[in-house]
């Protein structure tokens, strides 16, 4: 995954800078615990992989209640522009619709263009809450 994500445009609109293998091996020591310590959130956390190798990864933090959770998506460089973050989250978006999840959002930096497209597929709308110069983006699942 740190080839994946090592690309420097990944991070035009969120900031921050490539991780290093270290620094994901952390990330992801806590991650698979795959709640909170407070167990107040669950975490989902998925490589995408094309044909067994990893292309980027989704992810949802869903609050305690299990009504609303908050998604992302992340796909490498080398395999934008080809579908596979809209389907991948569109295939996370049903995992958590099946999981009694009503509320989706996410935060998405005004101007990244792909991100919004893909939060419009998923059916959410931007609002007018800002959080750290991201918009929140937010809708409603059917049940």
């Amino acid at each position: 995954m740190a080839a994946v994500l090592a690309h420097p445009s990944l991070y035009e609109h969120t900031g921050g800078e490539p991780p290093t293998v270290a620094e994901l091996e952390r990330r992801y020591a806590i991650q698979v615990r795959g709640a909170s310590a407070d167990g107040r959130e669950t975490w989902i956390n998925a490589i995408v992989e094309l044909d067994g190798a990893p292309i980027g990864y989704v992810q949802a933090t869903i609050a305690e209640g299990g009504r609303e959770a908050e998604v992302a998506w992340v796909i490498g460089r080398a395999w934008q522009g080809r579908g596979h973050a809209r389907s991948a989250a569109a295939l996370l978006v049903d995992g958590l619709a099946q999981r009694g999840v009503r509320t989706l959002v996410a935060h998405v930096r005004p101007g990244h263009v792909a991100s919004e497209r893909i939060a419009t597929s998923l059916g959410m709308a931007p609002t007018d809450a800002v959080l750290d110069g991201e918009v929140r983006w937010q809708g409603n699942l059917p049940g």
